[in-house]
């Protein structure tokens, strides 16, 4: 056992419990393997010494990285160790431990991220679309001692006295230790409901999932401001997309846009998919082209996303900007859309974002079938097979590339940090295209590296944006003096049911005359 600091008897009195109490038993084989690989032990250690303990959640694994979310108690305790040198935050799961670092934190909301540059193999729980929690439930709250093992306590939910109420609080009967603050409190059934932030009361207080969503949405768009200015710098240093050539003519080489990649549709390893999902994405994967007159522009790969009832295609905004750095669209373009069935139509360009390289495009009188909204993103364990998708323009092939993530360690240092990368070999003909596992989850939007693999920025990235993008379709425009309008004032772009402003590079474009 680890040497503590403080409070090592309440930091360690349950490890000596036999290893999993009898009210496992209860739970499926499933939902057992889900609640012991969504949490950590989080300790606050000075060499052998440990000065803090608490456990966290997992929340988003990458390629690249895995976070956690955790009690802010960690970060009051690293600001009471703030004259004390060389201080590491280890994350222990499993038998593995890792190095992290607290990415952001909200004191007043007792919340905090930790961030791990290895990939570690956990379940992210998901924090969206919460059920109704029902007082009486039976409850499990899980958390890791500061050796890294396993701990869990069984309980109910219950409402909360009006002497009480704290609004967005809410109580179980789970007897908790100091080092389970910060841990994940779950339903029998394996439903996530929230998260343990305080243990030293009568009934611990939990937050809910969808209360911590809203923090981390508070959080992570307060971080976009100050990063993504700083993400459009490297990635004009470092084109990830394509290299673009410019022709006396004024339309680009887009020849090698033609180059076919992987496994043409439905053989190799359009076979390892369910018939269903293979169809599903035969049916929503378009070619783009953009053209001055008669001459190509350029070329790419897009999807159908379900935007109530239009036929909404996202791709990539390379589609329509101008080559030469600039952050503007090239003017007087017209936009072609290869169908699944193969017939072509007009496209028209309703949002783009150049700093996360997507697109909207619209196409009228198609339906897709299987329509529904567009999907909260979905994490995906870093060892799975993806799948690069793409089409070509010309002659309408379908093709895919599988391969695996890289791992962070394995990604030049001077590649664009938003960006996840695969082993999938791909061609030009990828860039626009869906990223997607072999049970059909959408990863994210495919690009094109000549280098490293081929990279992705990831639909957990885009899908806040893209989700507001599609529900601002259904408002009414903006205008000025007659004239619809890209939005220089900050629009209210409704995501998660709450108005917030447009993220920074999102744009609504007027309607062509």
């Amino acid at each position: 056992m680890l040497p503590s600091k403080r409070g090592a008897d309440d930091l360690t009195r349950f490890s000596t419990d036999s290893s999993i109490p009898g009210f496992w038993n209860e739970l499926s084989d499933e939902v057992a393997s889900k609640l012991s690989r969504s949490v950590v032990s989080i300790a606050l250690s000075h060499g052998e010494y440990v000065l803090f303990a608490s456990s966290g959640i997992a929340i988003e694994c990458q390629s690249n990285f895995t976070k956690f979310v955790t009690s802010a108690a960690l970060v009051r305790a690293l600001d009471d160790e703030r004259d004390v040198h060389d201080i590491e935050i280890k994350v222990r799961h499993e038998g593995h431990v890792a190095i992290g670092t607290v990415e952001e934190y909200d004191l007043d909301h007792v919340i905090a991220v930790v961030k791990v540059t290895p990939v570690l193999d956990v379940y992210c729980v998901p924090l969206s679309y919460a059920k109704e929690l029902m007082p009486g439930s039976k409850v499990v709250a899980v958390g890791r001692d500061i050796s890294g093992k396993l701990m869990a306590r069984s309980g109910t939910l219950t409402a909360s006295d009006r002497s009480e109420d704290s609004g967005h609080l809410m109580f179980s009967t789970c007897k908790l230790s100091e080092v389970m603050q910060g841990g994940a409190l779950f339903e029998f059934d394996g439903n996530f409901v929230g998260m343990n932030i305080f243990w030293n009361m009568k009934r611990p207080i939990f937050m809910p999932r969808d209360i911590i969503f809203d923090r981390l949405n508070d959080l992570w768009t307060s971080m976009e401001k100050i990063l993504f200015p700083e993400m459009v710098k490297l990635a004009r240093k470092r084109r990830t997309s394509v290299e673009l050539r410019s022709h006396p003519e004024g339309s680009m080489n887009v020849d090698t846009f033609e180059e076919h990649f992987g496994d043409k549709y439905p053989t190799g390893v359009w076979g390892e998919f369910k018939k269903e999902i293979y169809s599903n994405i035969s049916d929503r994967v378009v070619a783009l082209a953009s053209f001055h007159d008669k001459s190509k522009f350029f070329a790419c790969t897009g999807i159908f996303i379900d935007s109530y009832g239009c036929s909404i295609i996202l791709t990539s905004a390379s589609l329509v900007r101008d080559p030469d750095g600039a952050n503007e669209i090239v003017s007087s373009l017209r936009i072609e859309v290869l169908l699944p069935n193969n017939e072509r139509t007009a496209g028209k360009l309703e949002h783009y974002s150049f700093q996360y390289n997507v697109a909207l495009v619209r196409v009228k009188n198609y339906n897709v079938d299987g329509r529904g909204k567009l999907p909260r993103p979905e994490w995906v364990r870093y060892n799975q097979t993806v799948v690069a998708v793409g089409r070509c323009f010309e002659s309408g092939l379908l093709m895919a590339a599988s391969g695996k993530f890289i791992p962070s360690h394995k990604v030049p240092d001077d590649a664009n940090y938003a960006l996840g990368y695969t082993t999938c070999k791909t061609t030009k003909a990828v860039i626009g295209g869906p990223l997607v596992d072999l049970d059909g989850k959408f990863v994210g939007i495919n690009y094109y590296d000549i280098e490293t693999g081929t990279p992705y920025l990831s639909f957990y990235e885009i899908w806040e944006i893209l989700e507001g993008m599609l529900d601002d379709l259904n408002t009414k425009k903006a205008t000025i003096g007659g004239h619809n309008v890209g939005y220089d004032i900050e629009p209210q772009l409704m995501c998660s049911g709450r108005a917030r402003p447009a993220q920074p590079g999102a744009w609504e474009l007027g309607q062509a005359s």
